[in-house]
């Protein structure tokens, strides 16, 4: 036998102290578990431990199945008890709203009639209260009006200042029209005669010096407009000088280019002479040359012998022009040029003078 059977039967139930003399039988079993393995160390790491730990659980499921089906068996009766008083307290309750319903019957035309009449006092107090707002309310906007009519025509003109101080002046205060609020209607509207004269004084000073100014200005205005006009005069001065200046340096640079194109033509014609008179001199250089070299021996032998070609030359051609035609003491002589000819040519001094003179030589 185990160490746990003995411990059972070696330990005596405590005494019960529940008065439920359904639970006492499980009451003492829950002191014997609570005796027996309150302070059991269970060891399940071996297969006896295990098996012993096993055996405890069934003692002690054992003692819950058992508190459990006495719990339900127990509470039979008192859950029948419990429906029926339900039952009883549903009855009460059901009576005694009866019983509340007769007592409104003859309680309600009662309360609604009171009611009625209170709500009848209340709203016509609540009119009555109404009225008299609006009845303060309009007053308090008559006052207001005479206590901002100053501030709302600050900036007006003289004769609308003017128009409404009249207004405010005809103005009667009435002891029924503004009743407990009529000295302070008439004190607000005696201020407001106060203000308003004040601002038609400002006004019509304001005006005068507006229109004071408003002349000054008209004034400055055209002498500005005298001024603009001088200046759009003087600056059309400015400009008809101007273009005339820039007509005149125009005509001017246009006559000095036309100087400087005249030079440059001058300049040009100047160069083609220049080049023209160079090829005169290299064609002369090249007659010359030519006239220099060895003649044929059958052109020599049949040429004729000429004694003096010089008398012929002279004869012929007059030096005269063309020593007024050159000036240049480069250019050659006429009776050079002829010999150059005959020479170039193999012919006698005469047939080239005649040439020469054909093409006005």
């Amino acid at each position: 036998m185990s160490e746990t059977e003995e411990s059972k039967k070696s330990i005596a139930p405590a005494v019960a102290v529940t008065d439920i003399a359904e639970y006492r039988p499980h009451e003492e079993q829950i002191v014997r578990l609570e005796t027996t393995y309150g302070k059991l160390v269970v060891d399940c790491s071996t297969s006896e431990g295990l098996a012993n730990a096993k055996e405890v659980r069934v003692d002690i499921r054992d003692v819950r199945y058992a508190l459990a089906n006495t719990t339900k068996t127990a509470l039979v009766p008192y859950q029948q008890a419990v429906k029926d008083a339900q039952a009883r307290v549903n009855q009460v309750k059901e009576f005694g709203e009866t019983l509340k319903d007769r007592v409104l019957a003859i309680e309600t035309p009662v309360d609604e009639a009171i009611k009625a009449e209170e709500k009848r006092v209340a709203d016509a107090k609540a009119e009555k209260e109404r009225l008299e707002q609006e009845r303060i309310e309009a007053i308090r906007a008559k006052i207001n009006r005479f206590s901002s009519v100053a501030a709302a025509y600050a900036s007006r003109s003289a004769a609308d200042v003017a128009s409404v101080l009249q207004s405010v002046k005809d103005s009667v205060i009435l002891p029924e029209e503004y009743g407990e609020f009529e000295a302070e209607a008439t004190i607000s509207r005696d201020n407001a005669i106060e203000q308003l004269e004040a601002l038609h004084k400002a006004a019509i000073d304001r005006e005068e010096a507006a229109a004071k100014l408003l002349a000054q200005q008209k004034e400055l205005d055209e002498l500005r407009e005298k001024q603009r006009i001088a200046d759009a005069e003087a600056e059309e001065l400015r400009r008809q000088r101007a273009e005339e200046d820039r007509q005149r340096l125009k005509r001017q640079q246009d006559e000095l280019d036309q100087q400087r194109r005249d030079m440059e033509a001058q300049q040009h014609q100047q160069r083609e002479r220049d080049a023209q008179y160079q090829r005169d001199q290299e064609e002369l250089v090249r007659l010359r040359a030519q006239a220099a070299a060895p003649a044929p021996a059958a052109a020599v032998v049949a040429a004729p012998v000429i004694a003096d070609p010089a008398p012929t030359l002279v004869a012929a051609v007059d030096p005269a022009p063309a020593a007024d035609a050159f000036a240049d003491s480069n250019i050659p002589s006429a009776s050079e040029v002829v010999e150059v000819v005959a020479m170039a040519f193999c012919v006698t001094n005469d047939e080239a003078s005649a040439w020469l003179r054909a093409m006005s030589f």
